[in-house]
């Protein structure tokens, strides 16, 4: 950490620099309000110990200047002056602590200890931002196929503005990673992002998470507890499987929604928040609201976007790219191989879990693969016999009545295996009479 030391009595000054040199700290000294702005504008520093009363510049006209031009550059005050009120009003206007004529060294090294730790939480905090910001780059989303163009179509849209948004799609589809990306290239990606799942939640725990509780407001809630809405205020509050919203709850969020004001469970004061709304269901509301579970208004307020996620079953064209990044994201040095019939059964396969099931099996075929080579020997069980009869009844061309034929005979022949050729049971799975049963197996002479 690199330190200025701005004092114009050169004995507290080179006082100062000794001592914090033989802490171990990189330190420049000025004796004047002009000579610290100079050296700021030269390089950035991480810390400023700067005396408050100083000729034409002082120590907050310093501050003024370093709150403008270098925001991340911590601010420690010295000051003769014991007053409370000074030292307040530059705590206010953004020092980090003061120090007040004479001190001890034992308390400067208190001060720099802490403002070290300081110092050290913000570069982390600044880094995950950063890292979180280029995690959910819109590159970062897999996907060429036409449905998916169009999702980032309207992804470079709704980023830049403040409308709800409501995500649909299957279980697995990526709605909570679309709803991140919506939010960290957001105006709002310094704020917090702050998610909250309402499934299977009762109607007093969700509206506890949602809005806070007072003290003593119900049994178990010995302190207050803010809730999502409050944290995330100035930022995104990301509601997933809103669709389980008890209908009684769904009147409080649309409220909060319309003004943004609110009262935690058990308060009495009125709370007002700035919140983005991003809302995700893996049903299709307006059937619920046909069906009396789910606030036609509401629908309306968090509707302002809508953005569909395509299943897996209606991409399979990405298949092949969601492939190769998964291998690459759990097989970083790529010393593993595909075998080209592998990548046959992804694209035969339906995919009922899409992305997420995919990333699993991805995940379990670098794990079991032990030469490096994935073969289909290591697929799970039941992508190799679905994709195995997917294959089996594939058109190759043929008349109709030729292909027919071939299907119903194979069903039969299947139907016999799983029975142990009981007729009776074989008409029953086939979901026909005994007497047309003996039909087709006299058609196509099955035994």
């Amino acid at each position: 950490m690199n330190i200025l030391v701005v004092d114009d009595e050169k004995s507290v000054r080179l006082a100062l620099a000794d001592e914090l040199e033989e802490m171990g700290y990189q330190v420049q000294t000025a004796a004047s309000g002009e000579a610290a702005i100079e050296l700021l504008k030269k390089r950035p520093i991480d810390l400023v110990i700067c005396d408050l009363v100083m000729g034409n510049v002082s120590g907050a006209d310093v501050l003024d200047f370093i709150q403008q031009e270098q925001p991340t550059t911590q601010f420690i005050l010295i000051t003769a002056n014991a007053t409370i009120e000074s030292a307040i009003q530059t705590l206010k206007k953004g020092a980090l602590d003061y120090l007040i004529k004479p001190f001890s060294m034992e308390h400067l090294h208190h001060i720099i200890h802490n403002t070290t730790e300081t110092i050290r939480l913000r570069r982390e905090n600044e880094s995950l931002k950063k890292q979180l910001s280029q995690q959910y780059q819109f590159d970062n989303i897999v996907g060429d196929s036409k449905p998916m163009r169009q999702v980032f179509e309207l992804l470079h849209v709704v980023s830049q503005s403040d409308i709800s948004v409501l995500i649909t799609g299957d279980t697995g589809t990526g709605k909570g990673l679309i709803a991140q990306t919506i939010h960290y290239n957001s105006p709002r990606a310094n704020k917090p992002f702050v998610t909250i799942s309402c499934a299977a939640l009762s109607r007093e725990l969700l509206e506890s998470e949602l809005f806070g509780h007072e003290k003593g407001s119900f049994t178990g809630a010995i302190k207050q507890k803010k809730g999502r809405f409050e944290l995330a205020d100035g930022g995104t509050l990301f509601l997933d499987e809103v669709d389980d919203i008890p209908l009684e709850t769904q009147v409080k969020l649309l409220q909060v929604i319309e003004t943004g004001m609110f009262e935690r469970v058990g308060g009495e004061s009125t709370l007002k928040v700035d919140v983005r709304i991003i809302a995700a269901s893996k049903k299709d509301l307006r059937a619920a609201i046909e069906a009396g579970t789910f606030r036609r208004d509401l629908f309306y307020r968090l509707n302002v976007m809508p953005i569909y996620l395509p299943s897996l079953k209606e991409r399979k064209e990405d298949i092949p790219l969601l492939v190769n990044y998964f291998l690459n994201k759990y097989n970083p040095d790529h010393s593993m191989v595909l075998a080209p019939e592998v990548m046959d059964y992804f694209l035969a396969y339906d995919w009922d879990g899409n992305i997420r099931e995919l990333e699993h099996v991805i995940e379990r075929l670098v794990l079991l693969s032990k030469d490096g080579y994935i073969d289909k020997c290591y697929l799970p069980a039941n992508i190799r016999e679905f994709s195995e009869k997917s294959a089996q009844y594939q058109w190759g061309n043929q008349p109709l009545p030729e292909y027919l034929y071939q299907v119903e005979h194979d069903i039969l022949v299947e139907a016999s295996h799983r029975t142990g050729g009981s007729k009776t049971r074989m008409a029953e799975l086939l979901g026909i009479p005994l007497p047309t049963l003996k039909s087709k197996l006299a058609k196509f002479n099955i035994r």
